[in-house]
């Protein structure tokens, strides 16, 4: 990865009936993006007319070309045609001049003010907003690989080093191998006795039993229905990504 790469962090903040996030523009995008999440069912003009409010308040903010969007509460694009034929709004402020150019169409890169490549540039604009460098995030990829390493290691420990080292003891201390002898025995006496019914089930046991059954119950009617499941399934997913952006309105209000 090119260590002079820079990555800003985004922002979130709470308007009222919907948040916003604004992201600056990554690597060679020519614009920010910001994204309106709105939960619930509104009237498009609203909708339109928040877009329009918010491209012209981040432009004073930070003089960047801008696209903006609209999703609702489960992350989809809010269509509002026939209003807009585009559902994205881009403005930006041309050279030499103070009023913003809104334009409900998306652009070519070319038809955009180029000032959004200039990294050095970006940092002196976004200079509130903390970022990573390249190198930054390639030594978080490094650190992120040696504990995955290191963790590999504890369970080859485990797995593999100490039953081999008790083996090897077994043939080199007789008490050692008494010990592995009893405990083979208790697991075929405990096996004897679930066999034939005289080993009492611990309420974890039971539980996961009764886990397991529901698990194979519903596996065996998602395949005699495979529709329902898929409704199902997408009714679920939506539920989530409902519960998710609910949650995230309440932490941008309590100002988490």
């Amino acid at each position: 990865m090119n260590s002079s790469k820079i990555f800003f962090n985004s922002i979130k903040e709470d308007r009222g009936w919907y948040f916003v996030e604004y992201s600056p523009p990554q690597e060679s995008v020519p614009f920010a993006t910001l994204n309106l999440v709105i939960p619930d069912d509104l009237d498009k003009a609203k909708i339109i007319q928040a877009m329009e409010t918010e491209v012209r308040g981040w432009l004073v903010r930070y003089p960047i070309p801008i696209m903006v969007s609209a999703f609702n509460a489960t992350g989809s694009l809010i269509h509002i045609d026939p209003i807009k034929e585009c559902s994205s709004l881009i403005g930006f402020l041309p050279k030499g001049q103070e009023s913003v150019n809104l334009s409900w169409r998306l652009l070519k890169n070319e038809e955009l003010p180029d000032e959004a490549l200039n990294r050095d540039h970006l940092k002196n604009v976004y200079s509130d907003i903390p970022y990573r460098t390249g190198g930054d995030v390639e030594r978080e990829h490094k650190k992120h690989t040696r504990m995955v390493k290191t963790v590999n290691w504890f369970f080859l420990f485990w797995a593999v080093v100490v039953p081999l080292t008790v083996l090897i003891l077994d043939k080199m201390n007789i008490w050692v191998g008494w010990m592995v002898f009893a405990f083979s025995l208790w697991k075929i006496v405990a096996k004897l006795l679930k066999l034939t019914g005289r080993w009492k089930k611990s309420s974890w046991q039971l539980e996961k039993e009764k886990e397991e059954l529901e698990m194979q119950h519903h596996h065996y009617h998602c395949k005699k229905n495979p529709q329902a499941f898929l409704r199902l399934r997408g009714e679920n997913f939506e539920r989530e990504a409902k519960e998710h952006t609910r949650k995230e309105i309440e932490s941008l209000k309590r100002g988490v």
